[in-house]
């Protein structure tokens, strides 16, 4: 989910008024997802997936050393499936989960950046601009 975020951030521009002197910010994505509770229920979500996961893998390897020789190909291919559906499940409901943040961290950025004047808003350190992550995450609720 974070590179997600990250990847994403990038194209976090606002152009707010041609006319307007030129003024620019910078919105440090990573301390704002912390400050996020959203970013953070999906980071617990996701781990507690993860950690599922690896108790069915644990728990398949403890059924198939148990399973016979004649059986055990057959049940070695169930798991291998069942796993492959659980991965893109969580895979899915990453993405889903990600889109969902960054749609409401893309607006909260940008009402803040209205709000600013601001006419350029990038991620993390941009030398001579100002950062906006305390209103960004203000926005956010």
């Amino acid at each position: 989910m974070k590179k997600l975020l990250l990847a994403t951030a990038l194209v976090v521009v606002s152009a707010i008024s041609a006319n307007a002197a030129e003024k620019y910010a910078t919105v440090n994505v990573d301390y704002v997802m912390s400050k996020y509770p959203a970013a953070q229920q999906a980071t617990e979500w996701l781990k507690k997936q993860e950690v599922e996961l690896q108790k069915f893998v644990v728990n398949a390897r403890q059924d198939l050393e148990k399973t016979p020789e004649a059986q055990k190909k057959a049940k070695e291919e169930k798991y291998n499936k069942e796993l492959q559906t659980k991965a893109m499940n969580i895979r899915k409901q990453e993405e889903a989960k990600g889109k969902e943040i960054f749609a409401k961290f893309d607006a909260a950025v940008k009402t803040t950046a209205k709000a600013g004047g601001y006419t350029l808003v990038v991620p993390a350190a941009f030398y001579g601009a100002t950062d906006i992550s305390e209103q960004v995450i203000k926005n956010l609720k």
